[in-house]
């Protein structure tokens, strides 16, 4: 047995899945979702525990366990196993490839620095100062461990010295992010110095990065500096504590969003786990897939000033296009300028924050109306610019007229002048059209073909050998000589469902995972494929339904066939009369002939 084969066997797919993906139980062993890979608000992605693989019937994408996290993570089939057997607990032999083992040594050398920092922190005389800080800021030692909070100290070389002397070279270091080159002569030096540094960890808990906070209030550097982008640090594609959150997400079905570093860990401290932050930048779609693998409900707090909201909006604008459920966190006037403000105040006004989160019509709502003066005509213009546009952006027109009404009782206007407005009014952000053509994955070319009666036979056939590994008893009512009229991959596959059947009659249930072959064989993905079929398309059909559906899609497919047969002989025909070639018209003539005695038991007219 290789590798992977080994590393699958420990594990269940249906929980690799679940892992990213909100499962809901379809058929006989499978479960279904809305799959990741194309935008979709009906579920047609499947994940099968018998077969122990996964297809997507909108996008036509399958495969198994290690194929589904190459396509959620983005990865190469090493690291996708490597991740896998991680969680498998299986040594995997060693592997030289070159792109897979720079992001494991820049892995290793972040760890490394990780390290480093945080023994600083813990036991460093020259690090007082950022223990009092951290001490300031409630960081106690099980926090601190938790997120790898450490201490960059004011060397110039510290680090970098006890790296090298680990047989780490300068020129990784760079690449890490660690050290920058030396303007004159040669060297590098460490690129954070005094400085309190947060661990910048992926989805799986590893390092790829820092950011470093200054601590002398007197420096001209700047306040906080991270890793530069670097192979494992994309800053687009991480959120600052999901490896710790995503447990918490998946359970309460929340992802809440805050914008700063310590906001999440203060929040994680309180026991508050579903908090992630996104170091002050507008969600893009990396963040928002990532998110999407555990929850379609984000709730986030962002600041409550005019500019604040506008960039709030502006950060949305995809979320909201991806159909994301968005509530908006306020925190009282009184709490402080973020959550880890009021954290340190009371934890309970954040608890209390979150749970009262409102949806973001209602936020834009409330934002908008205190700024309104009843008395002043320009004030109510003002409001009325800033809301209708949102309103526009409502494609559900019993909520906008909802809005509309509200607003219009708000503003004590005509609600026949607003919906007049309305109309000439532009949304002032991305539409979700916009966004999605622009910004999200387009659907395969496959799926949008205008369906051809050759789609239509192969769909029938495929419908006929799924309703068999569903129920092989079927195979009693399959005619003779099926397997010459079906496709010729599906042909093999008849057979030796029929040569199996003949020689076991036994086996009335679905057709186990290990009755055909093996799971590396080249039918093994057609029959995960039709399996999967077979439970979206019969989940719960007792044995005489699915007798009656079979006996339909078997009719219908091979009057269809009879039909495309007999018409590509008589153009056939046709062409030869053209040409006057009595041979081939004889010939043709004979094949008619044939068809038709083929069809006659089979119950075909013509």
């Amino acid at each position: 047995m290789d590798a992977a084969e080994e590393v699958k066997n420990h594990l269940d797919i249906v929980d690799i899945v679940g892992e990213y993906l909100q499962l809901k139980p379809a058929g006989s062993g499978s479960f279904k979702a809305c799959c990741p890979f194309h935008q979709e608000k009906t579920p047609s992605f499947y994940a099968n525990r018998q077969r122990q693989s996964w297809h997507c019937f909108g996008c036509d994408k399958g495969g198994d366990m290690i194929s589904f996290v190459m396509a959620m993570e983005g990865m190469e089939f090493r690291d996708a196993l490597e991740l896998l057997a991680q969680k498998s607990g299986i040594q995997l032999p060693a592997f030289d490839g070159k792109a897979s083992g720079q992001r494991k040594r820049l892995h290793e050398i972040n760890d490394l620095a990780a390290r480093f920092f945080r023994a600083q922190l813990l036991q460093s005389p020259s690090a007082a100062h950022a223990r009092e800080y951290a001490a300031k800021r409630k960081i106690d030692d099980l926090t601190g461990d938790l997120f790898r909070i450490g201490y960059a100290p004011e060397s110039w070389d510290a680090l970098t010295s006890a790296l090298l002397a680990k047989e780490i070279t300068e020129d990784e270091l760079v690449l890490a992010g660690l050290a920058s080159r030396r303007d004159r002569g040669e060297g590098v030096y460490d690129r954070f110095r005094d400085r309190l540094m947060f661990a910048i960890q992926d989805v799986h808990g590893n390092v790829v990065g820092f950011t470093g906070r200054q601590l002398n209030p007197n420096a001209k550097e700047a306040k906080y500096v991270n890793t530069p982008e670097t192979p494992v640090y994309k800053k687009s594609m991480i959120l600052y504590g999901l490896d710790k959150a995503k447990g918490s997400i998946k359970s309460k079905d929340l992802c809440v969003m805050v914008e700063g570093n310590m906001d999440a860990l203060s929040s994680h401290r309180v026991n508050i786990c579903n908090v992630v932050a996104s170091s002050g930048t507008a969600l893009t779609s990396e963040q928002l897939k990532l998110i999407g693998r555990f929850t379609q409900n984000i709730a986030i707090a962002f600041d409550g000033d005019s500019a604040g909201i506008q960039a709030t909006l502006r950060g949305l604008d995809l979320a909201r296009a991806q159909d994301f459920r968005i509530r908006v966190i306020t925190l009282p006037p009184d709490a402080g300028k973020d959550p880890d403000d009021a954290i340190q105040k009371d934890p309970m006004i954040w608890e209390r924050a979150i749970q009262e989160a409102v949806g973001i019509m209602e936020w834009i709502f409330q934002s908008a109306m205190r700024q309104l003066n009843p008395s002043d005509p320009e004030s109510k213009r003002a409001v009325a610019a800033a809301v209708l546009p949102e309103i526009k952006r409502i494609s559900d027109p019993i909520v906008r007229d909802h809005w509309l009404k509200k607003l219009a009782e708000a503003l004590q206007s005509d609600e026949q002048a607003l919906r007049d407005a309305l109309t000439r009014t532009k949304t002032t952000s991305q539409t979700p059209q916009t966004a999605t053509s622009a910004s999200l994955p387009q659907k395969p070319q496959a799926i949008q073909r205008t369906p051809t009666e050759d789609s239509r036979l192969r769909d029938l056939a495929e419908s006929v050998l799924a309703l068999i590994l569903r129920y092989p008893l079927l195979l009693k009512q399959a005619p003779p000589g099926l397997e010459s009229k079906l496709p010729e991959d599906l042909s093999g596959l008849y057979t030796k469902l029929r040569e199996r059947y003949d020689s076991d009659q036994s086996h009335t249930g679905p057709v186990p995972a290990d009755y055909l072959s093996s799971p590396d064989s080249p039918q093994s993905g057609l029959v995960n494929y039709l399996t999967i079929r077979a439970d979206r398309d019969y989940p719960t059909q007792n044995a005489p339904t699915l007798t009656v559906e079979f006996l339909t899609h078997l009719k219908a497919f091979l009057h269809l066939s009879y039909k495309m047969e007999r018409r590509r002989l008589e153009e056939e025909m046709r062409l030869a009369e053209l040409a006057h070639d009595r041979v081939k018209m004889t010939e043709i003539q004979e094949r008619f002939r044939e068809l038709h005695d083929s069809s006659a038991p089979m119950n075909i007219g013509a």
